[in-house]
């Protein structure tokens, strides 16, 4: 089993970096214009984007993962929200060009073709929209067997560091661009404590599935044994 299955089978509405504490921190500090028109690029079970319309936002959520998509749905109905929920890929947006004043992305990037999500990002951005994107990055330096170990659980082909990512960020043509931190991770148990997911969604036979905790348990070891190499960044860009 893959990570990305693992979340979506049990439901996980805040394993993106930094955990929904870092989404709630991050939109303290960059407050989002009343009734902004939202994209979330890979919602996942829609958490985040069950808050930003509660919030008042007119919210779009897209995701490659039709089980993220179906529990998103399902949040939304309890949460008595009003979002449209569609699958689709990060890097070909189903939407025409500048439809959306704020592009909201939660650890999705290094996952797909990173490059064409940028563009695609700043192509359905409106003239003068903002790109709020949080990624996991290289803290420090780390051997190619390590790179290749974490790189190889996450299936993503590399796990770029600060260089790499600010050199893409700088080819975008964004008006004005910055990248904050890199940051460390928290330790999950943190967030959960703090904000507590009431509407998670666990498929029934989850706690049966031997190959779940088998992830979990790579997860577990991989942050424990590198925790020190592995953070992450916001990327900020205004068309």
């Amino acid at each position: 089993m893959e990570y990305l299955n693992m979340l979506a089978k049990l439901g996980v509405g805040n394993a993106h970096p930094g955990g929904f504490t870092a989404t709630l921190k991050q939109f303290e500090q960059y407050p989002l214009p009343p009734a902004s028109r939202i994209l979330e690029v890979g919602c996942g079970t829609g958490r985040t984007s069950c808050y930003l319309a509660a919030q008042g936002h007119d919210v779009i959520g897209i995701d490659i993962h039709p089980d993220m998509i179906s529990k998103a749905k399902i949040r939304a109905e309890k949460e008595k929200s009003i979002i449209q929920f569609l699958v689709g890929d990060a890097s070909s947006l189903p939407f025409p060009n500048e439809s959306f004043d704020v592009i909201l992305v939660e650890s999705v990037s290094i996952f797909t073709d990173t490059e064409k999500a940028f563009s695609e990002y700043y192509r359905v951005l409106r003239t003068g929209g903002k790109l709020f994107d949080r990624e996991m990055i290289q803290y420090k330096p780390m051997s190619t067997e390590i790179n290749q170990m974490i790189s190889t659980f996450y299936h993503v082909k590399n796990l770029w560091d600060f260089t790499k990512w600010s050199a893409l960020v700088n080819t975008m043509g964004f008006y004005h661009s910055q990248i904050d931190g890199p940051f460390l991770f928290p330790k999950s148990s943190e967030d959960l404590t703090e904000h507590p997911d009431h509407y998670q969604q666990m498929d029934t036979d989850s706690f049966l599935d031997h190959t779940i905790w088998e992830v979990i348990s790579k997860y577990n070891s991989i942050m424990d044994r590198y925790h020190e190499y592995i953070g992450f960044i916001l990327v900020i860009g205004t068309k």
